[in-house]
């Protein structure tokens, strides 16, 4: 049998609020834009890669932000096959005795969603998830590891040549941190199964409950603030700026999430049973992600903030 390390690039609505994304819907949040695999035979040998694009139909413009960190051009989208026909040629590459592997389950959820939305019948083997045999063998399966954390686990040098957010360079960086699990076959204990993709305000918005201690200052200083959670993939990010005061007890940030943009994170001070206080914290995808509307955004918080920072020493 042949372990086969897949990863796959998708498109993304420029806006929900776009044509787009209405004439779709929930029914295909992500549109595939790449398929990249590593084929390794039984003594873990690479032996075949695979690179494929895929000319998206529905989410024809590349997102800015997926433009930027896959490198991948417009012109290049274009000229490329449908889903398919690259889907077809993947499962040839991928031939009959063989098992997929993929880190976390972000991928097949895609891939699923792709298939069914585009009434694809081509079958894949079942699909294993190597991110949980890393968690297992570091004590920590509670929370999602990247895959840059493995490599640097084992000591793997990102190669100039291979950029990360390219499907086969991430599929090459994933087989070779498989090649140094000590049981790497173990990955075959863990099949992953399709999760449902959404998009809702429960799928774009987090909230959680911040007890109150001290002064809100305090507060605004601790890592719960600090590193607010991407509301979609849950990763914790930072707050490059810092929190603008909005108004009477409530203050809010930026963050970046390298996968899904723009985040907000808002600080509110509410009141409770009994009349006791506290803060919530909600974080909140911004609907609008192009990159000139985010670097503005940035420039806007960090002005906001130099007057802020102004009126309070006066």
């Amino acid at each position: 049998m042949q372990y086969i390390v897949m990863d796959l690039e998708w498109n993304q609505p420029i806006s929900y609020s776009s044509a787009a994304y209405r004439n779709v819907g929930e029914k295909l949040l992500f549109e595939m834009i790449q398929i990249g695999a590593v084929k390794l035979d039984e003594n873990l040998e690479v032996v075949d890669t695979f690179t494929q694009l895929i000319r998206p139909i529905y989410y024809v413009k590349l997102h800015p932000r997926i433009k930027r960190i896959t490198h991948i051009s417009q012109e290049e989208l274009d000229e490329a096959p449908l889903f398919a026909e690259a889907l077809a040629g993947f499962a040839e590459f991928c031939g009959q005795d063989y098992a997929l592997i993929t880190w976390g389950c972000d991928d097949v959820s895609v891939l699923e969603q792709n298939k069914r939305f585009f009434h694809c019948s081509i079958e894949l083997s079942d699909i294993y998830d190597m991110q949980r045999v890393y968690g297992e063998l570091i004590g920590n399966t509670k929370e999602r590891q990247g895959l840059q954390a493995a490599m640097a686990h084992f000591e793997i040098d990102p190669d100039e040549e291979k950029p990360f957010h390219n499907a086969l360079n991430d599929a090459w960086y994933t087989a070779m941190v498989l090649r140094r699990l000590p049981d790497p076959a173990k990955v075959l204990q863990y099949p992953l199964k399709p999760k449902l993709l959404q998009h809702s305000a429960r799928g774009r918005e987090m909230r959680t409950e911040l007890r109150l201690r001290g002064s809100i200052g305090a507060v605004l200083s601790c890592s719960a603030a600090k590193q607010p959670p991407c509301p979609v993939c849950g990763k914790k990010l930072n707050v490059p700026e810092g929190y603008v005061c909005l108004g009477p007890d409530r203050f809010m940030a930026l963050a970046d999430c390298p996968q899904h943009g723009l985040v907000f994170s808002t600080i509110e001070k509410k009141t409770i049973e009994d009349g006791k206080q506290t803060l919530v914290r909600t974080t909140s995808l911004s609907d609008e992600q192009s990159k000139a509307y985010i670097s503005t955004k940035h420039i806007q918080w960090r002005n906001k903030l130099k007057l802020q920072e102004a009126a309070s020493t006066t």
